[in-house]
């Protein structure tokens, strides 16, 4: 039975060397797709933002790295190591969903008893909507078993290569901030740039010693207010300021605080 393209009950015989070549294949395609997708989400605001002094959060660049792309590269390899195709998926889905709430629960401060109670309830609905991802892994695999008896082997699996790369990063396009968080991002680096008097900005030590030196923008939602932002300006000396930011739907954004981050 044929699925979109895919064998379900396998192609011709199988042997273990067969199910290595092919997990090897399926881990690669997918160690691809996820570096494209961890590099994409570090570098998008960049590239949409010129305007900008966006900079590259390194520290979440090398966490993603490893969990992202060899997470995919583990989901590849088990979804392409089964002859049958509705088993490999099976499998690589219950993977791509047990690691996805492991590392989301396991970072999450809630009891040890209640992040297993979670994992365990909501394991299957989870793997259901990763089943997508282990759909496509499978699929390059078997395309890139076919082309490989073609003419043009390379030029073929060169194409591959584009479409996981080209999937991967599209995935990654939409880590960029939102048009909120742009907006407080301009709101803080005009503040910066040309800070007015009576603003709290200016009352923070350092902040004036440090105008007319470069630095780089970093932000993320604020654990203290739920329309709020935490912008981290990190100066070329290591002179790092914080500020809470807060932007109301149909309002304009104002500065909540501003501090010296140690």
């Amino acid at each position: 039975m044929t699925i979109y393209g895919l064998n379900m009950d396998g192609l011709g015989t199988d042997s273990r060397q067969a199910k290595i070549k092919r997990a090897t294949f399926g881990a690669l395609y997918g160690f691809l797709g996820g570096l494209a997708f961890v590099v994409t989400a570090a570098f998008i605001d960049i590239l949409l933002h010129p305007d900008l002094p966006y900079g590259v959060d390194w520290s979440t660049f090398m966490t993603r790295l490893p969990l992202i792309a060899f997470g995919l590269a583990l989901v590849g390899a088990v979804t392409c190591w089964w002859h049958e195709a509705w088993q490999g998926l099976l499998s690589g889905a219950a993977v791509a969903a047990a690691l996805a709430l492991i590392v989301s629960l396991f970072s999450a401060e809630i009891t040890t008893g209640m992040k297993f109670i979670v994992l365990a309830f909501i394991l299957i609905p989870i793997a259901a909507m990763t089943l997508p991802i282990a759909y496509t892994l499978r699929w390059l695999t078997e395309r890139h078993a076919a082309v490989m008896q073609l003419q043009w082997s390379a030029v073929r699996v060169a194409w591959l290569v584009v479409i996981v790369l080209a999937l991967g990063a599209g995935c990654g396009y939409f880590m960029k901030t939102s048009t909120p968080g742009v907006q407080v991002a301009h709101f803080i680096n005009e503040l910066l740039q040309d800070p007015p008097v009576n603003n709290p900005i200016t009352k923070v030590p350092g902040v004036l010693e440090h105008q007319g030196m470069s630095y780089k923008l970093y932000q993320k939602k604020s654990v203290f207010s739920t329309e709020g932002y935490d912008i981290y300006a990190k100066y070329e000396d290591g002179f790092v300021l914080k500020c809470v930011a807060v932007l109301y739907p149909g309002r304009d954004p104002y500065l909540s605080a501003c501090m010296v981050d140690e």
